[in-house]
């Protein structure tokens, strides 16, 4: 199996989309629907990379990246933040975030899988 990644939204639409656009490649997609429990699923799964929400309830994709990044096993995991919000208080510091991406929404499936790439290398397709 390939890389794994872990999607934290709290809207379940916007869960189901990004999974079925990674559908056809060779990547572990597992899913989130809060802050509070994608902290739980990156410790126990371990992702390659984390697609987080920006707006969640329990805290926000920032917060969850600090958390993430504070755990010495999880400190190199690569994150795509997915924010509708492009000027709120936190985006300048936001933007200096190493290993972090960011993809505004609406967001084109092309984007999403260029900014995975930029991050994880080639996503190899599922035969």
């Amino acid at each position: 199996m390939g890389k794994k990644i872990l999607v934290v939204d709290d809207d379940p639409n916007a869960r189901e989309l990004i999974r079925l656009a990674l559908s056809k490649y060779d990547c572990n997609v597992v899913e989130a629907a809060n802050g509070q429990e994608g902290l739980t699923m990156a410790i126990n799964q371990q992702p390659n990379l984390i697609i987080t929400d920006h707006l969640m309830p329990n805290f926000t994709g920032y917060e969850l990246f600090q958390k993430v990044r504070s755990d010495g096993n999880l400190k190199r995991t690569r994150f795509i933040m997915v924010t509708s919000k492009h000027f709120d208080a936190e985006f300048p510091e936001l933007l200096k975030l190493e290993g972090c991406d960011f993809v505004s929404k609406p967001f084109h499936v092309a984007a999403l899988i260029g900014s995975i790439e930029r991050l994880l290398g080639p996503l190899p397709f599922r035969l």
